[in-house]
């Protein structure tokens, strides 16, 4: 199937996702319901939404231009980062288990750019465990908050996997990014498993590298800007029909529903972001209609509304190579 096919394969089998699992739960909450929220939805707030979703993308453009630029790389003009950003995302709308098609044009971009395929694969890796790390850490200071009742609560069930898991994840990550045990685990040959470890390892230490470094306010302001954009979008839509809640029990629901994209599923974790987010809100208090109306508003904005121009991004993808090797020509 030509490439373009396959693109509008993939943007209709996530329409057809979307419509089902929303259908699905409409039934669970009561037609009525869900028509009454919708009805009574304020689309002023839409326009927040929008406005969020742009800080988001612009914040991840920065994240992106810095990890190309850091230790001797190009530095690229704005606009070319956030074609990039774009055009990663485009690639994750169509091959989207657990975020590798975003992955592999990222890869590509930094290949471009003039780092080594194994130092583009590193960095690729290290950019995304970064704004990873900064998400995680968001959603477990969020967890803390509602567990003692502080801007808002949440129960138990769902505060606990973020309070347990996150820490020993980052315990583990410093245990793998010691100097003998990164040597270790790097070494060149292997089995594939064992090189993709290793390469894991490595962007793990990036990171660890980056953060000890005394220059890291930019990324980790840049990667908390975007998941701060991002949440607000799903906090404009909740104010939309009329369920504002408290800034904890916000980041957890977002949190927990976003975690749905991590998973190795299709098309950018549609159908499972919308069950897993709507069945978080009602976890804090949000109840079942307006929940599902508040988060088809910010998967409008936040996934189909940027599917658009990611997709005309990624089809320019090989102009933007061409002013990457300019780049990498000029810094060199």
């Amino acid at each position: 199937m030509p490439a373009r096919g396959r693109v509008a394969l993939a943007v209709v089998l996530a329409g057809f996702l979307t419509v089902g699992v929303a259908l699905l739960i409409a039934r669970a909450a009561g037609f009525s319901r869900v028509r009454a929220s919708l009805e009574d939805a304020d689309a002023r707030w839409f326009v927040v939404c929008f406005a969020a979703e742009g800080v988001a993308f612009g914040a991840y453009a920065f994240v992106l231009r810095d990890a190309m630029e850091r230790g001797g790389g190009p530095r690229l003009r704005y606009r070319l980062s956030l074609h990039l950003t774009f055009a990663s995302l485009g690639a994750t709308r169509v091959i989207a288990a657990a975020g590798a098609g975003g992955l592999a044009v990222a890869w590509w971009c930094f290949w471009r750019a003039g780092h080594t395929r194994g130092d583009a694969l590193i960095r690729v890796l290290g950019l995304n465990t970064l704004v990873y790390l900064v998400f995680g850490v968001g959603a477990w200071l969020a967890a803390l908050l509602a567990t003692i009742g502080l801007f808002g609560d949440a129960p138990l069930g769902l505060t606990l996997p973020w309070l347990v898991l996150i820490p020993l994840c980052i315990v583990a990550a410093r245990f793998v990014t010691q100097p003998g045990i990164v040597e270790r685990m790097t070494r060149p040959g292997g089995s594939l498993v064992r090189r993709g470890f290793g390469y894991a390892v490595a962007g793990t230490a990036w990171v660890r590298s980056l953060l000890e470094s005394g220059d890291s306010g930019l990324p980790v302001a840049s990667s908390a800007a975007y998941w701060a954009g991002d949440a607000a979008c799903l906090w404009a839509a909740l104010h939309s029909v009329g369920q504002p809640i408290p800034i904890a029990q916000l980041a957890l629901a977002y949190a927990t529903g976003y975690a749905a994209t991590i998973l190795p599923l299709p098309l950018g974790g549609v159908g499972g972001v919308e069950a897993a987010m709507t069945y978080a809100l009602t976890a804090v208090g949000v109840p079942l209609a307006p929940a599902l109306v508040a988060v088809a508003v910010y998967r409008l904005f936040g996934f189909w509304v940027p599917t658009i121009p990611a997709l005309g991004a990624l089809v320019l993808l090989p102009r933007a190579g061409r002013a990457l090797e300019r780049a990498a020509a000029t810094a060199g």
